[in-house]
């Protein structure tokens, strides 16, 4: 028989047990200098990859930080080029793509990088497997390869969209079981396209593009395919914000994240979708008080979104929030280290389902 106070005694640890948080697992310490993390992927349990450039002085170097213990420790090296994001296909096969649209790859994890090729328009790659992948950019870019991607072909649909291909970009592309392919992109506001830097910088380093209001609905355009790029659909509608994240799971679940500029009334739109047709699409969260960062959704564990909180206009990091739902309509907030502030979040996971979250401003965190 469980006496009263063996049973008393449960119940701290059973709270301990069921308490989840954020902790800080890394840190980037140099007063003289800053590391901003902009694309963050892992490819097995054991190793993953944090890209992104380090300012001294004005001056900018490609950085990365790479593990090989699921996240416990993080080794920083150099880069020959300044990342604008990241691709993971495994433990070894790794592609990125450079401020500057070059194409780089590593077969080796991330220890020696080569470069491809140069396109000047492109911003992300995705790769079905170590030969076959795709390219979207700047100017309605969508581009394939057959040859790990050193030779790229323009896809012909990605240009019969409407809008001015001088202010129109494609920002996301994804796979769902090597066949079923979305690319989402539009029009970007004007402020997007008076320069690029060579690395992503915070906003409070250019406080003019926080302050700007973009109330004007624009050509907001998806791409799909059934059979890997063979042929693609074309749908077009008139929205608000920009598509910063279209992610599917692999029981074919997906959401999307929008961004809006730190002045508009909301701080993000998340929506649902399904590839298969098994679910409608429809909008789950349009919060007033929190700037969306990043989405997350891992079949059986459910959805993480990361945040950061709203202070009206001013271009400072703020505190971060991650919430977590398991059914996209009740959601709880975790636990987050009380030091982590950010202006930008990436989430990732290892195959098990480990979560990390990365902050621009030199901070990894993992959910303990």
């Amino acid at each position: 028989m469980i006496s009263r106070r063996s049973l008393i005694g449960s119940f701290p640890l059973l709270a301990v047990a069921q308490q989840r948080k954020f902790a800080r697992n890394f840190f980037y310490i140099d007063p003289q200098k800053k590391l901003i993390l902009v694309d963050f992927a892992f490819g097995s349990d054991r190793r993953g990859w944090a890209l992104g450039g380090i300012l001294d002085e004005g001056r900018a170097k490609g950085a990365m930080l790479s593990t090989q213990d699921g996240g416990k420790t993080w080794q920083q090296t150099e880069l020959r080029f300044i990342p604008n994001s990241l691709f993971v296909l495994d433990d070894s096969a790794l592609w990125a793509v450079s401020d500057r649209g070059e194409i780089w790859s590593s077969a080796e994890g991330g220890r020696d990088w080569k470069k491809l090729t140069r396109k000047e328009n492109a911003l992300r790659v995705f790769f079905i497997d170590n030969l076959k992948g795709f390219l979207v950019g700047r100017k309605k870019t969508l581009m394939q390869t057959d040859d790990g991607g050193k030779n790229w072909r323009h896809v012909a649909v990605a240009a019969q969209v409407a809008g001015d291909a001088e202010s129109f970009t494609y920002h996301t592309v994804n796979f769902w079981n090597g066949k079923l392919g979305l690319v989402t992109g539009g029009v970007e506001p004007e402020e997007r396209l008076r320069r690029r830097r060579r690395v992503e910088l915070p906003d409070w380093m250019e406080p003019e593009i926080a302050s700007y209001r973009n109330m004007t609905p624009h050509v907001m355009v998806s791409l799909e395919t059934r059979d890997a790029g063979a042929t693609w659909t074309k749908q077009e509608a008139s929205g608000f914000g920009q598509v910063h994240r279209a992610t599917i799971g692999s029981d074919g679940v997906g959401l999307t994240l929008i961004k809006f500029n730190k002045s508009f009334d909301y701080g993000g739109e998340l929506y649902s979708f399904s590839l298969n047709g098994a679910r409608k699409s429809q909008r789950i969260m349009r919060p007033k008080d929190l700037e969306l960062q990043d989405v997350l959704y891992i079949p059986g564990d459910g959805t993480y979104l990361a945040c950061t909180e709203r202070l009206g206009i001013l271009p400072v990091p703020t505190k971060v929030r991650i919430k977590h739902s398991k059914d996209l309509t009740n959601w709880t907030d975790i636990a987050v280290d009380y030091r982590a502030a950010a202006q930008k979040v990436v989430l990732s996971a290892t195959p098990s389902g480990k979560v990390f979250a990365a902050l621009d401003q030199g901070t990894i965190l993992a959910l303990q």
